[in-house]
């Protein structure tokens, strides 16, 4: 049944969908550099095919990352080294799970595919990827930097691992932030409790504050409806004490029960407080449709006074604005939202990202091994110095046995940075916090870095300290695989936005919800509480 609904979704798109495009990206000084001495690298003396490894990938590009093999220095740099050849068909992260849909039904899968939205178990229910279990002592670097600690995060909620990780040590990532020429126009203060919210969101709405002439276009509160609508409104989910998961449809209650949002004690609150928030016009009316891409203009347009996105949008945008004209502009980052009982708590970072599966192409064609071998070496030292630093002696140097980035890698921050290829994050790898430091602080010291820079830091590093939590995972299940798409995707959160948006109370939110759940979303709260207590040990 689940080949027939892939081959109808596959039918509903047009054949030959082309490969992500990569939006612009600035093209750095050390760029050609790179990547003339990539093709120049001698043959690593811990991983070389003799006779050569191809792997074709299909996957979703994000960030400004160049998406050519011979763009950057890092795919030329591992051939180099290693004499594996990578080949990737670049995704865009919209409709992503239709075109894994569209793929399977092909029947020409790649060697390594993301999941992406189409999930991981739903991979394995289609029988097109394996599990690689038993080759973990293959990838022991692999397995060091997940640590035992976190295994139970790597593996599904069979119990099996799928999926080759990316790993980021670094527990801010996302963070609310404000619009500090604003707060400084309106003679107020970085709001501290729910009322100084509700305060600012009026006060935001009631003013002209980004001066141009159009009273009614400020935005108080942007949210983003992320991949595929599950996410929205994370930060008001944590003020209301909801401890969610990455998607904003799980959570794990007082009592240690891994269960639905929606059972959360304290969620009818929460949805009757937000479409409170949305009736008077606090937040965003694009809520339910606003892309991350969208957000992101807003921002730069001078339309949003508050929000919660990528720490780094705090200079991003702050330097967008100013060269727009408003010099005054300042994003700032506070602590997270507080909610009407005092809870003010930030989702950290998933430091254990699965990404890569290996498909049953490349298990028929014997290279379930060397791939697996290439991405440990990727774990390795050589693997690590060459995705967080890039090559010694043109990128980086090593000072005191200490790889320090060149200033022209690290002066605009990330953005050079990732145009060069370095940190290639669709890839994946491990993420050195010295890298991270380096980029962070553009080559400066704290006290050197300007007011938009040091935003950033503060949002990354400072101002969310203390107030973080574990997300729970979204556990794939059996019964999540199956009812997913209709009683989740486009069944209860649609019933959520409906909700918001005033068109249903709700209690009758609640009547639906219950439904649903007679439909089959019980079996995935069931299944999902089963499958947590068996992961945790619980």
């Amino acid at each position: 049944m689940k080949k027939i609904l892939a081959i109808i979704l596959a039918l509903s798109m047009l054949l030959g969908i082309p490969a992500a495009m990569a939006e612009s990206v600035n093209v750095p000084a050390l760029t050609q550099p790179l990547i003339d001495a990539a093709k120049e690298l001698p043959k690593s003396e811990n991983l070389y095919f003799e006779d050569g490894l191809e792997i074709s990938g299909m996957g979703v590009h994000y960030n400004n990352y160049p998406t050519a093999f011979d763009g950057c220095f890092y795919w030329p740099a591992i051939e180099s080294l290693t004499n594996a050849h990578l080949e990737f068909d670049w995704r865009v992260e919209d409709n992503y799970s239709t075109q894994v849909a569209t793929t399977l039904a092909s029947g020409k899968l790649p060697d390594i595919l993301q999941a992406g939205a189409y999930g991981i178990m739903n991979l394995v229910s289609e029988g097109a990827i394996v599990p690689i279990d038993d080759y973990l002592d293959l990838i022991p670097n692999i397995v060091a930097a997940v640590g035992e600690e976190r295994m139970a995060d790597w593996r599904q909620p069979d119990g099996h691992i799928y999926a080759i990780p990316t790993i980021v040590n670094v527990p801010g990532s996302q963070t609310v932030m404000v619009r500090q020429d604003w707060l400084d126009q309106l003679g107020m203060d970085a709001p501290e409790t729910w009322e100084d919210w509700l305060a600012l969101w009026r006060a935001i709405k009631e003013n002209d504050l980004n001066g141009n002439g159009d009273p009614t276009d400020e935005i108080p509160l942007a949210l983003e409806q992320g991949a595929n609508g599950e996410r929205s409104m994370a930060s008001l989910l944590n003020a209301f004490g909801i401890r969610a998961s990455s998607d904003c449809q799980f959570c794990v209650l007082d009592d240690g029960t891994y269960t639905m949002v929606y059972e959360h004690p304290r969620y009818a609150e929460f949805l009757q407080a937000v479409q409170d928030l949305y009736a008077e016009g606090l937040i965003d009316p694009e809520f339910a449709t606003r892309t991350q891409a969208e957000l992101f203009t807003a921002m730069d347009s001078g339309l949003v006074g508050t929000t919660m996105t990528w720490a780094e949008r705090a200079k991003l945008s702050t330097y967008a604005i100013r060269e727009a004209g408003d010099e005054d502009a300042l994003w700032t980052c506070v602590i997270p939202i507080t909610g009407p009982y005092g809870d003010h708590i930030t989702q950290e970072r998933d430091a254990v990202t699965q990404l890569w599966c290996i498909t049953i192409a490349a298990e028929e064609a014997g290279k379930v091994e060397d791939i697996l071998r290439l991405f440990d070496w990727n774990f390795s030292e050589e693997g690590n110095y060459l995705y967080n630093y890039g090559i010694e002696g043109v990128s980086y140097d090593l000072v005191d046995g200490e790889p320090i980035l060149y200033p022209e890698m690290v002066s605009n921050g990330f953005v050079d940075y990732r145009a060069t290829g370095c940190e290639y994050e669709p890839f994946g790898g491990e993420w050195q916090t010295s890298a991270f430091m380096q980029c962070l602080f553009g080559g400066q010291s704290i006290e050197d870095l300007d007011d938009a820079s040091a935003s950033f830091y503060n949002g990354l590093a400072i101002v969310n300290d203390g107030y973080f939590y574990a997300m729970p995972k979204t556990l794939e299940t059996d019964a999540y695989v199956e009812f997913r798409a209709e009683l989740i995707t486009t069944g209860v959160c649609t019933l959520r936005d409906q909700t918001v948006a005033g068109q249903m109370t709700v209690d009758e939110f609640f009547a639906k919800y219950e439904t649903l759940k007679a439909q089959g979303l019980q079996e995935v709260i069931d299944a999902g509480t089963e499958a947590y207590a068996l992961l945790s040990g619980k």
